[in-house]
């Protein structure tokens, strides 16, 4: 794992009653780093986010991290797609997330307020949450995830029910975050709106990830290696296992031709992996900017 990163998914998989719902992922995620999941519904988005959060076990592979608590713990903040209507109010509901992450009572109250400010919500003190807008729901949806000041902060289809100006004040937020060092990931099957906030954005499908885009913002200046290989006929499955390799910015796929753009860090370990997997390589380069 580079220094930057703070949680590794290498070739994991999921399966529910005998059906694969995720097949040979391998993720990892750096400090300050926003990623984009985009795919239908359907397609694993949800079950990744489970996997990285650690509240799902692996079938295969591996989940490694690297946080700053007591024995390199990390804390994480999941907000799920939906939040049913509880027979609670907003801040009895939020009181007691708090209340479970460790949180002292005034500090409880206090990062309470703040947040529901933030998200323009404090003016319901006693309205139960049954009878919130999907769009309300989803407000408080946002709170509870960020309240334990979370350094991986997990979202799944953050957008729904929310109005423009609400997209607006979260992806001020997210901005906020991820310029202190949080770590976010959004999935979301709004692949537009989602992507204009992300470093980099995954494509999944089927279970897989199908493509890996970084913006164009995030590597304008950075330096990496291109890694041009040969796949055997048959194996386009293992050469898109490694498009999301840690460390892989990019990746192009052209039949059995197959081209990695890594950070210089990682190449290293990908070209040992990618020998001993049966690839063949035809050449490295090095290079910065725009990837060619």
């Amino acid at each position: 794992m580079n220094l930057n990163g703070i949680l590794r998914l290498i070739q994991a998989s999921k399966q529910y009653k005998g059906k694969t719902v995720l097949q040979r992922v391998s993720l990892e995620i750096n400090r300050g780093e926003t990623v984009a999941v985009t795919g239908p519904n359907g397609s694993g988005k949800s079950t990744l986010l489970k996997l990285i959060a650690g509240l799902s076990a692996l079938s295969s592979g591996k989940r490694e991290v690297s946080g700053s608590g007591e024995g390199g713990s990390l804390v994480i903040g999941y907000a799920p797609d939906h939040l049913p209507k509880l027979k609670f109010t907003a801040r009895e509901y939020l009181n007691h997330m708090a209340s479970i992450r460790g949180l002292e009572a005034a500090t409880r109250t206090r990062k309470i307020e703040e947040l529901l400010e933030l998200v323009d919500l404090r003016d319901r003190p006693g309205q139960q949450m049954k009878f919130f807008s999907k769009g309300m729901l989803q407000k408080v949806n946002l709170v509870q995830a960020l309240l334990g000041d979370p350094e991986l902060l997990l979202l799944d289809e953050p957008v729904g029910g929310l109005d423009e100006e609400a997209q607006g004040v979260l992806a001020s937020m997210l901005m906020s975050l991820r310029q202190k060092g949080t770590a976010i990931v959004v999935a979301s099957h709004e692949q537009t709106l989602i992507g204009q906030w992300a470093d980099r954005t995954l494509a999944i499908s089927d279970g897989r990830i199908q493509s890996v885009a970084a913006s164009s913002a995030s590597v304008e200046g950075k330096r990496w290696r291109r890694i041009v290989c040969q796949w055997p006929k048959g194996r386009e499955e293992d050469a898109k296992a490694f498009a999301n390799w840690p460390g892989t910015i990019r990746c192009r796929m052209e039949r059995q031709e197959v081209v990695y753009w890594t950070d210089p860090a990682s190449s290293d370990a990908l070209l040992r992996e990618l020998l001993e997997a049966g690839a063949s390589i035809d050449s490295v380069a090095a290079g910065s900017g725009r990837m060619v």
